[in-house]
């Protein structure tokens, strides 16, 4: 059975898939499992060391498909040890006959080295399409070992308008017979559509190309119209051919393959896996999205000055990957694709994702959202709409309901024929608001037996936590040794920031916190740092007992016996004695008394 690999969406899906064959979309990502990887003959061992210098070459191509007057760009990212040569593929006549040249160098002025790690090659839209689109080769040379080896790969610029398109320009297959006319697609499949093969005329039929196909490893196949042949204005698809099943790697395919998760494909030079666009790993686990791409998610568009955004480029990784849409887009010039918005709410509350899609054709299709890339979970998902059908055109669009969305829920858009056929999906890179937190405790006014008056500073952005607006505060209190948090009143912004609990019990320790309020329904962010403090105990009864005794002239003995109920945790910790001159009890003063102590020496 054959795997087909390239871009999915296109009206000929169906008729690939009711064959049987899978196929690999690289929108997003079915996951193919393959085996373990059990062991290495030597031979393979030394295959797979040379394979591994190319393993993080990437090709970034500006645009599949051009117009007149516009340039474009082919950027090769590399290491320090490799260089890279360009070429284009050009027609030329011999004895009446025309054929294709793959091995044009293109000229050495249009390729620009940056910082050894990449090479560009500028198309220039002033020299007319025919110059700019076309077929090329670039080939990587790699010196880090002893000997020089070297990796070829394909990049194709399609002529946009051209008579005939294919509905992808990379496919790759496990073997050489299931090249197919269904499977390159090339509209219209009209009376006029001549085919060639490496630039080889072979008739007007397919078959010719498709038998001289099955003794190669790789090929060009080109749909022109007939007597029109060098006027590139017609469909231009590479198609690689594997040297070992889609399971199997190695000299002898006797290698099993590793898992490669997320549409990654595990080479047959290699025996490691070949992740898409906007996904790395070992194993192909690590989704990144949009914009990123490189076997290890290191490289970016928006940090090519030519490139800015991903979107209408083209990713290409050595044989036998190919070349593919970057994350997230398909179509024969990567500009389709699955989009997405969302209500960003407060935590825990119910908003609305709506998955978007620009894909041309939707017969037969749906589009749910759903907790995983892989498989139809609707856990808290509600309100799902089904998009079947050509009628709902480029640019549909269906919001979802999700109940109970919280800052660490992961959706996805999905698009799917079946239930157990998803073909494509998109993260939707959900996010909640952050609830707002102070980074202080709040501050202690007053206090007494039975109430606690607290304080604190108005919620400020960047210095406390949290997304604002704060419309309003809520103070909380409990006791230290058990009990429930209980909360005051909803305090607006406009009110002081400060609050007294009363009815407290005396003698006893409280915790006090304060929680702010966004914006919205929900808004209550967690209690912020608390303060701990008791309240005071009630006054003890009088001391009992009190003898005053002359000791000297001028020294006065007082003793006396303390109470017999304190009415506090603490006991007593000091006393006061009160006293005035005989004759004049309205100067009365005072002096403290040590804690404990039942005698006084008082000195007039």
């Amino acid at each position: 059975m054959g795997i087909l690999y390239g871009s999915i969406f296109h009206h000929s899906i169906g008729n690939i898939i009711k064959r049987g064959t899978f196929v690999m979309a690289h929108l997003v990502i079915v996951s193919l499992l393959c085996g373990l990887l059990l062991h290495n003959t030597a031979g393979s061992s030394q295959r797979r060391r040379e394979g591994q210098a190319f393993t993080d070459v990437a090709i970034l191509l500006s645009n599949p498909v051009t117009i007149e007057g516009q340039t474009e760009t082919i950027t090769v990212y590399k290491n320090e040890n490799q260089s890279v040569q360009f070429f284009k593929a050009l027609y030329v006549s011999s004895g009446g006959n025309q054929s294709l040249e793959f091995y044009h160098p293109v000229p050495e002025a249009s390729v620009v080295l940056t910082a050894n790690y990449s090479t560009s090659l500028t198309l220039p839209g002033s020299e007319g399409i025919r110059a700019v689109s076309g077929i090329y080769t670039v080939r990587v040379s790699d010196t880090s070992n002893d000997t020089i080896t070297t990796q070829e790969m394909r990049v194709i610029i399609q002529r946009r308008g051209a008579r005939y398109r294919p509905t992808s320009t990379h496919f790759t297959v496990e073997n050489a017979g299931n090249v197919s006319k269904s499977l390159l697609g090339v509209e219209p499949d009209d009376n006029n559509l001549r085919w060639r093969l490496d630039g080889h005329f072979y008739s007007a039929t397919f078959a010719d190309a498709q038998e001289a196909m099955a003794l190669k490893t790789s090929g060009v196949f080109e749909g022109f119209g007939a007597g029109a042949y060098n006027q590139f204005n017609h469909a231009v698809v590479n198609v690689i051919v594997r040297n070992c099943s889609f399971t199997s790697w190695g000299d002898e395919c006797s290698e099993e393959c590793p898992k490669c998760f997320n549409g990654g494909v595990c080479s047959d030079r290699t025996g490691l896996c070949q992740c898409p666009p906007g996904v790395s790993g070992q194993h192909c686990e690590q989704v990144h999205g949009r914009n990123i791409f490189g076997q290890h998610g290191e490289y970016q568009c928006n940090e090519n000055e030519h490139i800015p955004t991903c979107r209408g480029s083209q990713i290409c990784y050595p044989d036998p990957f190919g070349c593919v849409c970057s994350a997230g887009y398909t179509g024969l010039d990567c500009t389709q694709g699955l989009f997405s918005s969302f209500n960003k709410v407060n935590p825990g509350q119910s908003t609305t994702i709506t998955c978007i899609t620009d894909v041309l054709d939707f017969s037969g299709w749906d589009m749910i959202l759903s907790r995983s890339p892989n498989e139809a979970d609707a856990t808290g998902v509600s309100d799902m709409y089904e998009i079947g059908g050509p009628s709902n055109g480029p640019g549909t669009s269906r919001p979802i309901t999700v109940d109970d969305a919280q800052p660490t829920d992961v959706y996805f858009c999905l698009l799917r024929q079946t239930e157990t056929n998803l073909l494509a999906w998109l993260d939707t890179s959900f996010s909640t608001y952050v609830l707002p937190v102070f980074s202080a405790a709040p501050k202690v006014m007053s206090r007494n037996q039975t109430s606690v008056t607290i304080s604190w500073k108005a919620w400020e952005h960047g210095i406390d936590f949290g997304d604002p607006p704060v419309i309003a505060y809520i103070p909380h209190i409990r006791e230290a040794a058990y009990g429930d948090w209980i909360r005051g009143p909803y305090l607006p912004t406009t009110a002081q920031p400060h609050y007294s609990f009363g009815n407290l019990t005396t003698d006893t320790y409280y915790i006090f916190s304060v929680s702010a309020v966004r914006n919205g329904t929900g808004g209550e962010g967690p209690r912020g740092p608390a303060v701990i403090l008791k309240t005071l105990c009630n006054a003890p009864s009088p001391p009992s007992d009190i003898q005053v005794r002359v000791t000297h002239t001028n020294l006065v003995n007082v003793t006396w016996k303390p109470p017999a109920v304190t009415y506090c945790s603490t006991g007593i910790t000091s006393y006061t004695i009160y006293y005035y001159e005989e004759g004049a009890p309205g100067d009365i003063e005072s002096l403290a008394a040590a804690g404990g102590t039942t005698t006084w020496i008082l000195v007039p």
